[in-house]
C-alpha cells in the first residue's frame, strides 16, 4: 500500500486540485456568454436609440403638421371675419358683429377632407359666442386666461395643449380679433373679439401609440434575432477553442505523474487568416515544441541512465569480485582491477560533474561554470579560473593564445604527434564570462584531439585555430583533419548523449558538444559545424562583439 493512499491530507489536496483543474468535465460558456451579453447590449442599445430617435421625430412632425393645419385655418378664418365685419359696418355702423355672424368661407373649408377635425370659434369681448364651425364642434368654453393669452400674444400668438372636457388633449390657437379699419394698411383697431382654433390630439395621439406598439415590437424582434445569429456566429469562431479545451483536457487527462499524456494530437485549423488561426497556429506550434521537449527528456534520462549504469557496473562488479577473492588474486591482478575502479570512478565523476552543469545551465542564464572533469584536467593541464561569474568585457583572442600555449606545452610533454597551429589571430572583445569562454574552447579543442587521426609516417593530426573580426561578431574557428561527420550525423551533433556510430569508439560522453552549445546561446551567440567525413571538421563559434 503506498503512502499517496495511507495519507488523508495528500488524498485531500488531490481532491481540491482535481476540483480546480481547469479542465474539469464542466464546459463553461462565461466566454460566450460575455461576448453575446455585450453584443446584445450593444444591439439593444442602438435599437432603442435608433426607436428614441425616430418616435421623437414623428412626433414632432406630426406637432408641426397640427401647428401648421391651426395657423392655415386660423388664416383663413381671419380674412373670412374681417370681410364680414366690413360688411356691416357699412350697412350697421352703431354695431360691431353681425348678428348672426355667417363665415361662408369657413363653412365651406370646415368640410373638406384636409380640415377635417379642426373646429373654428368665434367669441366677442363678452365670451358671447358668435360663431361656431359645422365640422364636429369641439364642446370648449373660452376662459379669461384665453383672454389674456390672446391680448398678450397678439403679434405672434403660439398654439398649445390643453385639457378637453373628456380628458382629451386638445391643440388651440387663440387669436385676438380687431375692429377692421376702413382704410387698408393702417393700425389695427379696439380688440372687439376672440378667435379660437382647435384640434383634438387623439388621431395623433392614436398614431404615435401605434408606433411605439411597432418600433418595440420590431426591435425586439430584431434583438431576438441579432442574439440568435450572434449566438451562431459566436459558437462558429469561438469553435477552435472549444477544440483547444479538449486537446489540452485530453492531454491531461492521460498525464499521470511525470508521464505527460499523448502530445501527438492536434488542433484542426480553422480557415482564414484572422486571428484565430494565428492563436490555433500558436497553440499546435507550443504542442510541437512540448512533444519535443519532452522526447528529448526522455531521451536524455534513458541515454544518462545508460551512460551512468555502465561506470557503475564496473565498479559494483570489480570491487564484488575483489572483496570475494581479494586473497586469491595475485598483487598485480588486484592493481589493475582497482584502477579500472578508479577510471570508472573519474568517467562517473566527468558525467556527473557535465550533467551538473547543463542542468544549472537549463535554470538560468548565468550559469557558474563548475571546475573542468577531473581527468580532462590532468589530461590538458588546463585550469580555468576561478573568477567572477558576471558577464564583462573579454579579451578572447589573449585567452585564446594562453589556452593554446598550455594545450602545446602539454602535448609537448607528452610528446605528442598532434600539431595544434594558429592561422589567424585579431584583437577581439566580447561580453561575456571568461570562465565560460574558456570551456567553450577547450571543448573545441578537446573534441578536435579526440578524433584526430592517428599517427602516420612521424606525422598526426593538425588542428588549426583562427580568431578574427566578422562587421559586429567574433569568429573562432576551430578545423580538424580528424575522422569527420557524417552528413546524417550532422544535424545532431549537438544534441545531448548523441555520437555517431564513427564516435562511439572514441572516449566521451556525448556531452561536451551540448555544453558548448549551451554556452553560446547564452552569451547570445551561435555555433555551426561543417564536415567532410575522411577529410576532417571546422566549427565555427560566432559572438557579439564588445562596444
Amino acid at each position: 500500500m503506498s503512502l499517496e493512499n495511507n495519507n488523508p491530507s495528500l488524498r485531500q489536496k488531490q481532491q481540491s486540485e482535481d476540483t480546480i483543474s481547469p479542465f474539469s468535465n464542466k464546459r463553461p460558456r462565461l466566454l460566450r456568454l460575455r461576448l453575446i451579453t455585450w453584443y446584445g447590449g450593444l444591439v439593444a442599445v442602438s435599437l432603442l436609440f435608433f426607436g428614441v430617435l425616430v418616435f421623437l421625430l414623428t412626433s414632432q412632425s406630426l406637432s408641426d403638421s397640427v401647428d401648421a393645419s391651426l395657423r392655415a385655418e386660423a388664416g383663413t378664418a381671419q380674412a373670412n371675419i374681417r370681410a364680414e365685419l366690413l360688411r356691416h359696418q357699412r350697412l350697421h355702423a352703431d354695431s360691431d358683429w353681425p348678428t348672426p355672424l355667417s363665415l361662408s368661407v369657413i363653412d365651406t373649408h370646415s368640410l373638406s377632407k384636409d380640415t377635417l377635425g379642426i373646429t373654428v370659434k368665434v367669441f366677442d369681448q363678452a365670451h358671447h359666442l358668435q360663431y361656431a364651425s359645422k365640422n364636429e364642434p369641439l364642446n370648449i368654453t373660452p376662459t379669461a386666461a384665453m383672454y389674456q393669452r390672446a391680448l398678450q400674444n397678439a403679434d405672434d400668438p403660439q398654439p398649445y395643449t390643453v385639457s378637453g372636457p373628456n380628458k382629451e388633449p386638445l391643440r388651440i390657437l387663440v387669436e385676438s380679433i380687431h375692429k377692421p379699419q376702413a382704410t387698408p394698411g393702417g393700425q389695427p383697431g379696439p380688440v372687439i373679439g376672440m378667435l379660437l382654433v382647435a384640434r383634438s390630439l387623439s388621431p395623433e395621439e392614436a398614431t404615435k401609440t401605434q408606433l411605439l406598439f411597432l418600433l418595440c415590437t420590431t426591435g425586439a424582434l430584431v434583438l431576438i434575432t441579432a442574439l440568435g445569429i450572434g449566438w451562431g456566429i459566436t459558437t462558429n469562431v469561438l469553435h477552435p477553442l472549444s477544440d483547444m479545451v479538449k486537446t489540452a483536457r485530453d492531454i491531461a487527462n492521460e498525464s499521470r505523474g511525470v508521464h505527460v499524456g499523448n502530445l501527438h494530437q492536434r488542433v484542426q485549423r480553422p480557415k482564414g487568416h484572422d486571428e484565430m488561426v494565428e492563436v490555433v497556429d500558436t497553440f499546435n506550434e507550443m504542442l510541437a515544441a512540448l512533444e519535443k521537449a519532452a522526447t528529448a527528456q526522455h531521451r536524455f534520462i534513458a541515454d544518462a541512465s545508460h551512460e551512468l549504469r555502465a561506470p557503475l557496473t564496473t565498479i559494483q562488479g570489480n570491487l564484488a569480485f575483489l572483496q570475494r577473492h581479494s586473497d586469491e588474486l595475485p598483487a598485480e591482478e588486484r592493481k589493475t582491477m582497482l584502477l579500472d575502479a578508479h577510471s570508472e570512478t573519474l568517467r562517473l565523476a566527468r558525467l556527473v560533474d557535465e550533467l551538473l552543469l547543463l542542468a544549472r545551465a537549463d535554470v538560468s542564464a548565468d550559469t557558474i561554470v563548475p571546475p573542468p572533469p577531473i581527468e580532462q584536467e590532468q589530461k590538458l593541464a588546463v585550469t580555468a579560473p576561478r573568477g567572477n561569474p558576471r558577464e564583462q568585457p573579454v579579451e578572447l583572442d589573449h585567452s585564446l593564445l594562453q589556452l593554446v600555449r598550455q594545450l602545446r606545452g602539454r602535448l609537448a610533454m607528452d610528446q605528442s604527434s598532434f600539431q595544434l597551429k594558429v592561422s589567424h589571430i585579431e584583437p577581439v572583445r566580447v561580453y561575456g564570462n571568461e570562465e565560460n569562454l574558456r570551456r567553450i574552447m577547450l571543448i573545441l579543442l578537446d573534441n578536435a584531439l579526440k578524433y584526430a587521426p592517428a599517427k602516420e609516417n612521424g606525422h598526426g593530426g593538425i588542428i588549426t585555430v583562427s580568431l578574427e573580426r566578422k562587421g559586429q561578431e567574433a569568429l573562432l574557428q576551430v578545423r580538424d583533419n580528424g575522422i569527420g561527420i557524417e552528413a546524417g550525423d550532422l544535424p545532431h551533433i549537438f544534441e545531448r548523449f548523441y555520437r555517431a556510430d564513427r564516435a562511439r569508439s572514441r572516449e566521451g560522453t556525448g556531452l561536451g558538444l551540448a555544453i558548448a552549445h549551451t554556452l553560446v546561446e547564452q552569451l547570445n551567440g551561435r555555433i555551426t559545424a561543417e564536415s567532410q567525413p575522411g577529410e576532417g571538421s571546422t566549427f565555427y563559434v560566432w559572438l557579439p562583439l564588445a562596444v
